[in-house]
């Protein structure tokens, strides 16, 4: 089979397995971080792993989300957007939390290595990268201004690399100009995902916090708890061409931070980790059923194992999931689950490896990737409960997004 068939046949699959229930989807349901004192979605603070020792350098090396899609500018390129330094719990009460730079080193016992940032790209459907577009930081300046340097390796030695610096805290942004026409920011930007966290947490919590029956896309865009946050942004411009598998434009994308040679935390598909892999919000999974965390071994390893270790994991989450439109359930549900085995096996075969796939000659969104403003929550909703609920009514941004480079809304003012 060609590369860009069977990254063809993964995303065919996606979108018929979602009109078969009645939704055009890919599934990744965003819910909060390990523990029971932490808020998180997406990909923000997903495991407990990611604080010294002996993880990362703290939120520094935390992705929050991932993106990638054909440019608006120009059909011939692709954009890559990672974001870093997320919400935290004590930004909650006081957004948007002061402002972070990225990492750089990371002081460990055995040494003083640096922190790195990947875009990692699969040109063949084997889920193992083969090409690596690699970014560290220098130490921050008073105003958060970092020298930034940019590698793009390729399995044929055709590597490229270029240096930049980063956007300064309060600063308009500063777009970098590299060979063959790319273009990089770097800094703090407003968090784009968008989102009612608290409504999902209390989703059984009917006539209380829950969206469950909230009304429309956008009948309480008020709740959306990433509101006037902001991240730290790696944005990328390149043409389409360096990240393709002799010419085909089918590939699949995920994200890395690394101490060393120590991978952190990976992201592809939105909230892969943080819904399925224990802890997680849904019995038996629960930190109260005493389950014990495994998301810092998710984080730690690679797409091309995740089917064989963590496809039971996600199947009885979304056994969970199902239940929710059960007939006689909680959330008074008329559904027959006799049907559900076979629905939640094809689903968890189609979610695993956690790797988003782009068709970079498409301009179209979600599935084919993911853009900035993809409603992703109310697209997911609906396939994980079976049709039950499909909106947070939380349907767009807080901010509206740029049409123009780096594709993500100025940061929020942060406190004196």
């Amino acid at each position: 089979m060609t590369a860009g068939r069977a990254l063809s046949r993964r995303t065919l699959a996606l979108v018929t397995f979602g009109f078969a229930i009645g939704a055009i989807v890919l599934v990744a349901l965003l819910v909060q971080r390990a523990g029971p004192s932490g808020a998180g979605a997406a990909d923000h603070l997903d495991a407990p792993g990611l604080t010294p020792p002996p993880g990362g350098d703290g939120i520094g090396t935390d992705l929050t989300d991932i993106y990638a899609f054909q440019s608006p500018a120009a059909a011939s390129k692709t954009v890559l957007i990672m974001n870093v330094n997320g919400l935290t719990t004590a930004d909650l009460t006081n957004p948007p939390g002061p402002d972070r730079p990225f990492g750089t080193k990371v002081p460990l016992v055995n040494g003083n290595p640096n922190v790195s940032y990947h875009f990692r790209v699969d040109t063949n459907g084997d889920a193992v990268p083969d090409i690596d577009v690699q970014i560290r930081f220098g130490k921050a300046r008073a105003d958060g201004v970092q020298q930034m340097r940019v590698k793009i390796l390729g399995r044929g030695g055709e590597d490229i690399a270029f240096q930049g610096r980063t956007t300064g805290f309060g600063q308009p942004a500063l777009v970098n100009d590299g060979p063959l026409g790319i273009k990089t920011f770097a800094g703090r930007r407003d968090d784009p995902f968008f989102f009612d966290l608290v409504g999902f947490l209390n989703i059984l919590d009917i006539g209380g916090r829950s969206f469950v029956g909230c009304g429309g896309p956008n009948s309480h865009p008020e709740n959306d708890t990433f509101k006037g946050q902001n991240v730290s942004s790696i944005v990328l411009e390149l043409p389409s061409k360096l990240l393709e598998g002799g010419g085909d434009s089918n590939i699949g994308v995920w994200g890395t931070t690394d101490v060393g040679d120590t991978q952190i935390d990976r992201m592809g598909r939105p909230a892969i980790n943080t819904v399925f892999i224990p802890n997680n919000p849904f019995p038996p999974d629960r930190v109260v059923d005493g389950k014990p965390s495994k998301k810092t071994t998710f984080n730690h390893g690679q797409p091309s194992t995740d089917v064989a270790n963590w496809t039971g994991e996600v199947v009885d989450t979304l056994q969970t999931t199902f239940s929710l439109n059960d007939a006689g359930g909680a959330l008074g549900g008329t559904d027959d689950p006799s049907d559900d085995a076979g629905k939640i096996n094809a689903l968890a075969s189609v979610l695993l490896p956690d790797i988003l796939t782009v068709d970079v000659s498409n301009p179209a969104g979600f599935l084919n990737g993911r853009r900035p403003s993809d409603d992703v929550i109310d697209a997911e909703l609906g396939l994980v409960t079976e049709g039950f609920v499909t909106t947070d009514c939380v349907g767009s941004n807080d901010v509206a997004f740029p049409s123009t480079f780096p594709y993500l809304a100025a940061p929020h003012a942060t406190h004196p």
